[in-house]
């Protein structure tokens, strides 16, 4: 059997802390890191929802057969109580 010693360890294996200004600027430096690498473009959130065009795309779901008659009811439901949150 071989055994390697080793000195012991007497410096710390990972960073000490930073501050928050430290810590803010460094998370912004990764973010930017990373947002450099993706692939697809960020999903930009439709600013107004039209609820006459989600209840078409609900109708040919619904005529498609995807969407049996309960679940139909209950999106159109959704779609005209709360037309700001609909899709």
């Amino acid at each position: 059997m071989l055994f390697l010693l080793r000195p012991r360890q007497t410096w710390m294996p990972y960073a000490l802390p930073r501050s928050a200004p430290q810590q803010n600027v460094y998370s912004e430096q990764l973010h930017k890191a990373y947002s450099s690498t993706r692939r697809v473009e960020p999903a930009t959130p439709s600013t107004a929802a039209d609820p006459l065009s989600a209840l078409k795309d609900l109708g040919e779901l619904h005529q498609n057969g995807l969407l049996t008659d309960d679940e139909f009811a209950a999106a159109k439901a959704k779609v005209l109580a709360d037309p700001g949150d609909a899709a």
